[in-house]
């Protein structure tokens, strides 16, 4: 028998017994349904975990700072500092998936606007790097060079809902909520805390062990606003680097800035698969470091029980279907013992019955898989309209769906091996005399 009268044969032959044929399938396509459905539920967890992730940065981006651990091999360790330096920097730029490095030049200072006062982090950047980092802004733009008496300054998201009465610290809002500075009130930018709380203290007379002159104000101009979505950088207030350590300079007495080293640098890599190998590198340089993949990895490891036991529980169903098709086999076998006997007498090789039997488990397991397919698709419609207030949702990836009828066929086909070996074992003459 060739290949092509093998399957027409088999089909007939279910085709025959089409009740029986059709329970069966369905048996495979509550299966096959069933261990999708679980599956694309355990992936659509993962891919609700990653993008909580994202939203709070970029997972491309590796935060470097200057400690790191050093193991000591009995359970302990102890803490290493290595100066975050632009030698460092100039290093770590040429590390193999490195696309861009930037360090952040930070300090702080008070805003003033009005009665209104708030204090401030103030990060330093280029226009490049805010950019290439994927700083958003709601309105506005990335600051540039200021005048000589004004400076540019961006907004985070949230901090103009911080500025506060420090006579009484109450929040600068109105009945509604609303506050009272926005970017485009008058604001000034100091360095010297005690402008803001003379009214509380008297620092002019040198009774509280301070003698140094007031700090100048800065008059400041907001360029933008950062997007809420920037979690990375949104309690921060940006500034032109330039002007930053300008002003910094200006004003050594009332801050510690350095701008020959620094706290943190953000390492952007070129792609996600780099992050791994670049976070090695450096760390074997000495310094500490943390990216979102690490969150992401300790998430995924959290979910794999759950996606585990998920499939286990679709895997149930399409046992039961697995033993349906067997038992379905063997009955075909009894009930067509007298056939399988002549055919054997009419010279038809014994791999030939096998593989009658083998086609007909798999077309059982083909139809199962594809129909169990289209329900899973239907059923993972229904689940992401009701759990769309959740954040979870059901994905079928394409190679879950085609995966999905490539295993229900070569269940099928374990299921039949059985059935298909013991056709071949029947004796012809034994067969032909069984009523």
């Amino acid at each position: 028998m060739s290949i092509s009268d093998i399957l027409s044969t088999a089909f007939l032959n279910l085709w025959r017994r089409k009740m029986r044929a059709f329970l069966t399938v369905l048996g495979m396509v509550i299966g096959v349904a069933s261990i999708v459905v679980m599956v694309s539920l355990g992936i659509g967890i993962k891919q609700a975990t990653i993008e909580s992730f994202a939203g709070t940065g970029s997972l491309t981006t590796i935060r470097v700072n200057s400690y790191s651990w050093v193991d000591n091999g009995n359970g302990g360790g102890t803490s290493r500092q290595t100066e975050l330096n632009k030698k460092a920097v100039t290093a770590m730029k040429k590390i193999d998936g490195v696309q861009s490095v930037m360090p952040l030049v930070t300090t702080y200072g008070m805003l003033k606007s009005g009665r209104y006062a708030m204090d401030v982090s103030i990060l330093g950047v280029t226009k490049e790097d805010a950019e290439e980092f994927g700083i958003e802004l709601s309105e506005g733009e990335i600051p540039g060079g200021g005048g000589s008496n004004t400076y540019e300054m961006v907004m985070g998201a949230w901090t103009l809902n911080n500025f506060y009465d420090p006579d009484n610290y109450r929040p600068a809002v109105d009945s509604k909520g609303n506050p009272r500075v926005t970017s485009s009130s008058r604001i000034q930018l100091t360095f010297d805390y005690r402008n803001i709380y003379q009214s509380q203290m008297d620092y002019s007379s040198g009774d509280n062990g301070d003698t140094r002159p007031l700090g100048s104000y800065y008059k400041v101009k907001v360029t933008g606003v950062m997007s809420e979505e920037n979690n990375d950088f949104s309690y921060y207030c940006l500034m032109d680097m330039d002007q930053l350590v300008k002003l910094a300079k200006a004003n050594k007495d009332y801050t510690s800035f350095d701008s020959s080293k620094y706290d943190t640098v953000l390492v952007k890599c070129k792609e996600i698969d780099d992050v791994k190998t670049v976070k090695a590198a450096i760390e074997d340089m000495g310094y500490g470091t943390y990216s979102l993949q690490d969150a992401v990895e300790m998430a995924e490891e959290s979910t794999k029980n759950v996606q585990y036991l998920l499939g286990a529980i679709g895997g149930v169903a399409l046992l039961v279907a697995a033993i349906g098709i067997m038992n379905t086999m063997m009955m075909s076998i009894f009930e067509r013992t007298k056939e399988i006997g002549i055919i054997k007498v009419l010279g038809c090789r014994i791999d030939n019955i096998a593989g009658l039997f083998l086609a007909e488990s798999a077309y059982i397991g083909l139809f199962g898989g594809a129909l169990g397919l289209v329900l899973s698709f239907g059923v993972g419609a229904l689940l992401n309209q009701l759990l769309v207030s959740s954040g979870l949702r059901s994905i079928i990836p394409a190679y879950l769906a085609f995966g999905a009828v490539g295993f229900s066929i070569i269940v099928a086909l374990a299921a039949g091996l059985y059935p298909a070996l013991r056709a071949m074992k029947l004796s012809p003459l034994a067969a032909i005399r069984n009523e």
